[in-house]
This record gives C-alpha cells, sequence and structure tokens, in this order.
C-alpha cells in the first residue's frame, strides 16, 4: 500500500495504517532526533511524541511535499526545541551506517583499513564534536538520503543555506577526524 493510500486510510480511522508508517520511519526519525538531543532516553520519547504529534496533525498534511519531508520537519522543529530548553548529556548511539560509502569527503584508504565498527566509532565522535545543526543536516543528507530541496523544507533554511552549511560541516568533519587520526592518517582520509 503506498503513502497516500496509507495516509487516506489512517484519516478514515484506520490505525493500523499508522503503525505501518511509524515502522517505516521510527529509526530514520530516532537517529535524527539523536543528533540534536543526544541522549538515548530523551531521543527515544521525544521520538514517540513526534509520532503522536504527527497522528493528530495529519489532518493537517496537504500532500505538497513527501510525507517524510513533513515528518522530519516535525521531528526537526521538535528537536530543536528541545535542544534549546535543556543542556542535555552526550551518550553513544548506533553506528553510523556506512557513513564513508556516502561521504565525499575521500575518506577511503585509511578508513577502509579500520573495522566497520572503529570506522563507526571515530564518525560518531567527530559527530558528537560538531554542533548539533551541522551533525543533523549530515544525517538528513547521508543517513537519512534526503535532497537538499527536502533538507532545505525540513529546516526551513535555503537551499543556498543548506549547501553552504553541508559544505562547512564536511570540512569540519574532516578537520575533527585530523585532530583525531593525526595529521598524516588525516592527510590519508581527506586526499590533501
Amino acid at each position: 500500500m503506498n503513502e497516500g493510500t496509507l495516509i487516506k486510510n489512517i484519516l478514515h480511522g484506520d490505525t493500523r495504517c499508522f503503525a505501518t508508517l511509524v515502522d517505516k520511519y521510527k529509526d530514520m526519525v530516532f537517529a535524527v532526533v539523536m543528533r540534536m538531543v543526544k541522549n538515548r532516553e530523551d531521543a527515544e520519547d521525544l521520538t514517540q511524541e513526534i509520532f503522536v504529534k504527527a497522528y493528530t496533525s495529519l489532518p493537517k498534511f496537504k500532500g505538497e511535499s513527501k510525507f517524510s519531508t513533513w515528518l522530519f520537519r516535525i521531528a526537526f522543529n521538535e528537536a530543536s526545541t528541545m535542544y534549546r530548553s535543556n543542556s542535555l548529556d552526550t551518550t553513544p548511539v548506533e553506528d553510523w551506517m556506512n557513513f564513508e560509502e556516502s561521504a565525499d569527503m575521500g575518506l577511503i584508504t585509511q578508513m577502509g583499513e579500520l573495522r566497520s565498527q572503529e570506522r563507526s566509532q571515530y564518525i560518531q565522535k567527530a559527530m558528537d564534536r560538531m554542533d548539533s545543526r551541522d551533525a543533523m543536516i549530515l544525517t538528513l543528507f547521508y543517513l537519512n538520503e534526503h535532497n537538499i530541496a527536502e533538507i532545505s523544507d525540513i529546516c526551513s533554511m535555503s537551499t543556498a543555506n543548506v549547501k553552504t552549511t553541508l559544505s562547512r560541516a564536511r570540512v569540519r568533519m574532516a578537520q575533527i577526524l585530523k585532530t583525531m587520526l593525526g595529521k598524516d592518517a588525516a592527510r590519508i582520509l581527506i586526499n590533501d
């Protein structure tokens, strides 16, 4: 069943269809939220709240964008609100799902030699050191595979601003990895 049909059925009271949408997007929403709040328990709670808000706001969904874009905008707004209102501790999160395959920073040679778990740990540590907005943009682009226009809608930013932020976030990621892994390793990683 496609999303349009699921949404129509939900609006007619079929809650099982909403459970289908939750199953489809819960991990991606959680990853986006986790980038902002950096606390697993808070991220889990907020993810549930986001889906409740999406359910109650579904009649307002006009279909002008993809459902996922609309949902991630809710997630971004709610996570931003929580981030601004709380000073939360950072805790580790699950691995970053082969970031190096989709990243275009040239993290190839040495990252290829590291075990997958080590690569994920380096990327996670680097992400934790980044500004939450930059980490969010990288998450949306690489992990959730949203395009620039969708990220623009989700984050209420111009496409030019998204491109600039994404570019600067890539550079910042490279700088952090250079600090973590040393000059020579970083030169190999970012092809200096």
